[in-house]
């Protein structure tokens, strides 16, 4: 696939800036799907976290997500109405629980909202040859990892300057 960038420099700047219009447009796309099925963006997430991750305590969807374990209290509560999870108890800790989610009926409701995009995304990737989506994937899940060490370095620095009372 040939490139109308020829200069290192403008081809970094145009990924950076592809990848802050993805960044946004993603942002955009699941305020749009939580708006749809009626839930905040933030309890979407957190469910895709749980659908794609599996089973977790209370505590750990807390660490992924930076929320306070009373705000993954009401997020798990408002989920649990909705029948988008389950809570467990927890095998070992009496004082701890299990949030399953309940797959079959997230994909339910979600499903429909996503099928445009999925349709869209799979034409995109047909234009691309095996090799090429192998370094796309590459490179997407390396940017996934740095963009979750920024977010951890982050919510580091905020909670020291919390700390520190700045």
């Amino acid at each position: 696939m040939s490139s109308p960038f020829t200069d290192r420099a403008a081809v970094e700047a145009a990924l950076d800036q592809a990848l802050r219009d993805t960044s946004a447009q993603t942002v955009l796309f699941s305020q749009a799907v939580a708006d749809r099925v009626g839930i905040s963006a933030t309890d979407l997430e957190t469910l895709d976290i749980l659908v794609r991750s599996g089973p977790m305590t209370a505590g750990r969807l807390a660490e992924l997500t930076g929320l306070t374990t009373g705000a993954i209290t009401g997020l798990v509560d408002r989920l649990e109405r909705r029948g988008y999870v389950r809570r467990e108890p927890h095998s070992t800790d009496r004082r701890s629980v299990i949030v399953q989610p309940l797959t079959e009926t997230a994909e339910r409701d979600l499903a429909p909202s996503y099928a445009g995009m999925s349709r869209a995304m799979g034409e995109l990737m047909s234009g691309y040859g095996d090799e090429e989506l192998s370094v796309i994937t590459d490179f997407m899940t390396r940017a996934a990892t740095i963009t979750a060490e920024q977010v951890n370095r982050l919510r580091g620095e905020a909670k020291v300057a919390r700390s520190q009372g700045s």
